[in-house]
């Protein structure tokens, strides 16, 4: 029996590309051929994409709208989602639409025989060369301090079964909350298929990722997490 689906679309003043992405993931979900749903997550937004949520749960019966009261930061609607989905596999797409999702559907069928599946970029258009260097420390720091050398980038795209979440505690809430999630679930054993996908150039808006102040909240709970697993903490 082929596992039903839940995608969390998460977005942040994303008004000029959120109606897009929603019919993106459903038009790729419907021709996917599994049972469904979509959770569109908005983190506090100022602009306009409250009400484009509102009209979208609106048009496609499969979309239930979930609305932050304010801004929580990166990684908050990504365990928004993960705590609200209530199908077989859990995945993700950012509205700002720098994946192509009818390329992350067809992944999915790889969780019917793995438990998570982890995808690295074959190219970032739009990455300054500080964004870049920014990246390649992080995946450095992973692979270092949590003996992650077989993998070569995180925090883009993640698809898992439900079932990994079982009784596993989740103490970030951040950018690096995705890499914890991994390092947890490969120590209770999960299966992981790795993939490559591909990055596209962002049409509107701009990233949170970049900022100091996300940078910083980032390596405090990545060094956190290391700290705690060495019993330090």
């Amino acid at each position: 029996m082929s596992l039903s689906v839940s995608c969390t679309i998460f977005a942040f003043n994303e008004e000029e590309t959120l109606a897009a992405a929603a019919a993106d993931v459903h038009a790729a979900l419907t021709e996917l051929g599994r049972d469904f749903e979509i959770l569109l997550v908005d983190d506090g937004s100022t602009d306009g994409s409250v009400e484009i949520g509102h009209e979208l749960e609106e048009t496609y019966d499969e979309l239930h709208f979930i609305r932050h009261g304010r801004n929580l930061g990166p990684g908050s609607a990504i365990l928004t989602g993960i705590r609200n989905s209530r199908n077989d596999v859990i995945c993700f797409h950012a509205a700002d639409q720098q994946l192509d999702f009818r390329q992350v559907a067809g992944f999915i069928p790889l969780l019917d025989d793995h438990d998570i599946v982890i995808g690295s970029r074959t190219d970032r258009p739009d990455y300054s060369s500080m964004r870049m260097l920014s990246s390649r420390v992080y995946i450095e720091l992973a692979q270092r301090l949590f003996q992650l050398d077989g993998y070569d980038d995180f925090n883009f795209l993640y698809l898992y079964r439900r079932e990994i979440f079982a009784d596993m505690p989740i103490d970030s809430d951040g950018v690096f909350m995705c890499t914890e999630i991994f390092v947890r679930a490969i120590e209770g054993g999960a299966r992981v298929a790795a993939v490559e996908a591909n990055c596209l150039p962002r049409v509107a808006g701009e990233s949170r990722v970049f900022r100091p102040s996300t940078i910083a909240k980032t390596m405090f709970e990545m060094g956190r997490f290391w700290m705690r697993r060495r019993g330090r903490l």
